[in-house]
């Protein structure tokens, strides 16, 4: 259940249907691991799988030169292309001193990357190209040239659409949804079928947490009753496997032995595995999470944000809207009621934050219980 299965049969349907796919989903929430596993899924199908990591990119040429250099692992498919695939690839695989860039520079990047999607059509052979964290791409371009980012995701889009033997399935740990409205470009997505990566069910994250200590996989193997089960998960709240493993590991049990033997983690032992998470030498685990902030938004911009999160992260209950509106619409945020709309659904749509309905009104709360008290730690005056 843990391994996605469903959703890998999910998504296998939609790309054998003909969809291409964007795969929505927080950070941590599994996105790369299921990209890998659905890439081996297709593997065994007989489809050509073509795998990209795009994070950290912000030029075309760097995004077609990883493309071109995954598209050669295959093996035998540069033998096999022809025509202006074939004078694509022997132009970047060119031993001159130019190499890829020269290939680049005679060859307007749209062009290049059409005439690989096109050889990767004409083979007979299916062919699925997972891109991860293209999201990141498209706004670290976005940034420097909103243009460029509008005629490089329609220029995908065009890929997509023309050459059906060639699926493309874009994973991203920050809505690309939110970064192309942001950008006034959400039309090159319409033809996506959006998915969105949720976190386990409870039921399926306690067989998870059983696996992991029943299995030996965490140094001290525990059990969980019902009401220790039930307080970590409300206390997490966001149930995704990679903070489930690594609270897990941070378990110290002290209750009295279950019937297996293993002994119980009882309610203190799970609040002191929440501490040691926060500890400094533990921020690791939640740096992404900071640095989106800083890397893709304008500063006056990432600073709101944070100003939003520090406020509510002082209640696990979250805030509503008015109540949020009139802590911000003062100095030194001054933010109004359109602004902060507009800032709490990125938020929203990146992972940080989600709606609940308490009591007939909406609040904004941190998705995360973990996150939150992070937050509360290190970001809050």
């Amino acid at each position: 259940m843990f391994n996605r299965t469903l959703e890998r049969r999910e998504l296998t349907f939609h790309l054998e249907q003909g969809r291409n796919v964007l795969v929505l989903a927080p950070r941590r929430a599994g996105k790369t691991w299921t990209r890998d596993r659905l890439a081996d899924d297709f593997r065994a199908l007989g489809w050509i799988t073509v795998l990209c990591d795009v994070q950290g990119m912000s030029e075309e040429a760097e995004f077609l030169r990883h493309l071109c250099l995954e598209i050669e692992k295959q093996d035998g498919l540069m033998a096999k292309a022809k025509g202006r695939a074939r004078q694509a690839l022997n132009q970047f695989f060119s031993r001159d001193s130019g190499g890829w860039q020269q290939a680049l520079t005679q060859m307007h990047w749209a062009s290049f990357a059409r005439a690989l999607v096109e050889g990767l059509n004409e083979r007979g052979v299916r062919t699925l190209i997972l891109v991860d964290e293209l999201s990141l791409f498209i706004a670290a371009r976005a940034l420097r040239d909103p243009r460029a980012a509008k005629d490089f995701l329609y220029g995908l889009r065009a890929l997509a659409h023309d050459y059906p033997n060639v699926r493309w399935l874009f994973t991203g740990s920050i809505g690309l949804d939110s970064v192309a409205l942001r950008h006034n470009i959400g039309g090159a997505l319409v033809d996506l079928h959006h998915y969105a990566l949720e976190p386990l069910r409870p039921d399926v994250a306690r067989v998870f947490l059983e696996h992991l200590a029943a299995d030996g996989l965490v140094l001290r193997p525990f059990a969980l009753d019902d009401a220790g089960f039930a307080h970590l998960a409300a206390e997490l709240g966001w149930l995704v496997p990679y903070y489930l493993e690594i609270l897990a590991h941070e378990l110290r049990p002290g209750g009295p032995p279950a019937a297996d033997g293993r002994p119980l983690a009882r309610r203190e032992d799970i609040e002191a595995a929440f501490a040691a998470l926060l500890h400094p030498d533990r921020r690791r685990h939640f740096v992404t999470w900071e640095e989106h902030l800083e890397k893709n938004f304008p500063e006056t911009v990432a600073t709101a944000l944070g100003a939003i999160l520090a406020l509510l992260a002082r209640q696990p209950r979250g805030e509503r809207f008015d109540t949020a509106l009139t802590a911000l619409g003062r100095p030194p945020h001054g933010l109004d009621r359109r602004t902060l709309n507009d800032l709490l659904c990125i938020l929203v749509a990146d992972g940080y934050l989600e709606t609940v309905a308490e009591e007939g009104e909406t609040r904004y709360r941190f998705r995360s219980g973990l996150l939150r008290r992070y937050w509360l730690t290190y970001h809050v005056d």
